[in-house]
């Protein structure tokens, strides 16, 4: 085919085909509708023109409508034949939009002209989710009688209306579908259920009726097995089958009250499904770059910012049996900041790492034992002088340390001993040019001379030889200290790396 002089291809034809078509049809009643001009659609209507015209997007008149919510205007167009079920081009449907606005009385129009409750948009998400989700009971109710699937899932993780319910606080919907035989075991492809959802916003209320329902408030998340890999690929890691429950995600998200309330409804404080349990994040700080007061930045992920409510969560979990000795199994959530060494690490060890004495006491008084250890050898001394928690994300003074190792000393926890990288509680405070507590812990027998398996030695890392994980990049008080204490300037080797020197 030429035009001009120059070929046009078969596809190229059926785009000036359409194109020329989309040109030619009357688009004044979608041009109407889109306007929010309904006297121009009544005339329009009037003069017979197609009620089910697209525009280039394959938008109709009632899907405009739909979008501006304009009822009297829909009714036009439907007495009219506007095709309930059209959507343009990304599958958007008037039912669909109807519950994004979370009309009910447009969703009953709808529904009563013909529209199909199950079809979904472009991304797979049917209408009672978007209902659901939009906090429209009367939309929800409307859509159950109408034969929607209560169980239809999105495809991207599985998530469904009872699940998007309970995400955005809306109980009464979340009734309605359990009411409706809503499936309460349903999971996502990374294993959560609709009590997760409610935990993770801290909705009680729908928590309460997911438990009358019989949901177990223990339930763990579990995700969907990885695909086998191919033969000549490498195996696949293990899938975890113990993820975190309910109880733990309430209290990585700082949702207190619905922690407290789980934790009364007889949710076990010791499961440690994803590798912690949820005393270990009440007794810490978890701070990074983006969740930092040091950087002006605060949010649920960094720990739990209100003081008197993660007092109050910790005397709970202890109250319940929560044990104050047990160990994570698992490194830090990869989300989280602050101590890096978390791997075997207790609550009180923890609560150490951040210098935090009044937390202490109370998790000793509970029955903690100070002296346990980290699975690298870290002790609370170490952890509370700064070791394995870079400088910048803490807030923590100098003083604050001071007083946390002195009430660690006065425990008996020594000041000496090194790690299996072997480093000692001297590399914290050499960094950090806490020379009052370099001092100090040299009177306590930490070793001047020991040198790391990265070859760096606590004078190498005061006077900036060591990596740049945070801290002063030269500490010269520090250094003339640790020489004075017989600190050897010829041991080790230089490691100026941007992470740890290991």
């Amino acid at each position: 085919m030429r035009d001009n002089g120059k070929r046009i291809t078969l596809a190229g034809a059926l785009s000036i085909f359409f194109s020329a078509a989309v040109a030619a049809a009357d688009l004044r009643l979608v041009d109407a509708a889109r306007n929010q001009d309904p006297q121009q659609v009544r005339t329009l209507l009037n003069q017979r023109v197609d009620v089910n015209a697209r525009s280039g997007d394959g938008s109709t008149a009632l899907l405009w409508a739909a979008h501006w919510n304009a009822v009297d205007t829909a009714a036009l167009l439907i007495r009219a034949g506007a095709d309930p079920n059209a959507a343009n081009d990304f599958r958007m449907t008037p039912l669909s939009q109807a519950c994004t606005n979370g009309s009910a009385t447009f969703v009953d129009l709808l529904l009563k002209a013909g529209a199909n409750p199950n079809t979904p948009v472009a991304t797979g998400v049917p209408p009672i989710m978007t209902c659901a989700r939009s906090g429209s009971l009367d939309a929800v109710r409307r859509l159950v009688a109408g034969d929607a699937d209560v169980n239809a899932k999105e495809p991207s993780q599985n998530q469904t209306a009872l699940m998007w319910a309970a995400a955005e606080h809306h109980p009464e919907i979340v009734r309605t579908l359990i009411d409706s035989k809503a499936d309460l075991r349903a999971r996502t492809k990374s294993g959560f259920t609709v009590l997760h959802f409610a935990a993770r916003v801290g909705d009680i209320e729908s928590a309460r009726l997911l438990l009358a329902a019989g949901v177990d408030i223990n339930t763990r998340s579990q995700p969907e097995p990885a695909p086998e890999a191919a033969p000549e690929a490498a195996p696949p890691a293990a899938p975890v089958t113990d993820g975190p429950t309910p109880l733990l995600v309430a209290t990585l998200r700082s949702q207190v009250p619905l922690a407290i309330f789980l934790l009364e409804q007889g949710a076990d404080p010791n499961l440690a499904g994803a590798g912690l349990t949820p005393l270990h994040w009440a007794s810490a700080t978890w701070e990074n770059g983006t969740a930092n007061p040091v950087y002006g930045f605060e949010e649920p992920m960094a720990g739990i910012a209100d003081r008197r409510a993660k007092l109050q969560l910790v005397k709970a979990l202890l109250a319940r049996g929560a044990s104050p000795n047990a160990r994570m199994t698992r490194p830090k959530p990869a989300f989280a900041g602050g101590f890096t060494d978390a791997r075997g690490a207790t609550p009180f060890l923890l609560a150490s790492s951040v210098d935090d004495v009044e937390m202490m006491r109370l998790l000793l008084a509970a029955g903690a034992d100070p002296k346990l250890m980290t699975e690298t050898n870290t002790t609370a001394v170490m952890a509370a002088a700064a070791l394995n928690h870079p400088v910048g994300e803490s807030p923590v003074t100098e003083k604050q340390a001071l007083e946390a190792v002195r009430f660690l000393l006065d425990l008996g926890v020594s000041a000496g001993g090194v790690t299996t990288f072997d480093e000692n509680a001297l590399f914290g405070p050499a960094y950090r040019g806490w020379n009052t507590l370099l001092e100090l812990l040299i009177e306590k027998g930490a070793d001047v001379n020991v040198v790391s398996k990265a070859g760096v030695t606590p004078w190498l890392a005061a006077s900036g030889y060591g990596d740049r994980l945070g801290g002063v990049l030269y500490n010269k008080e520090g250094a003339d200290i640790l020489a004075r204490r017989g600190a050897d300037p010829k041991l080790g080797r230089p490691c100026q790396a941007q992470n740890k020197c290991r």
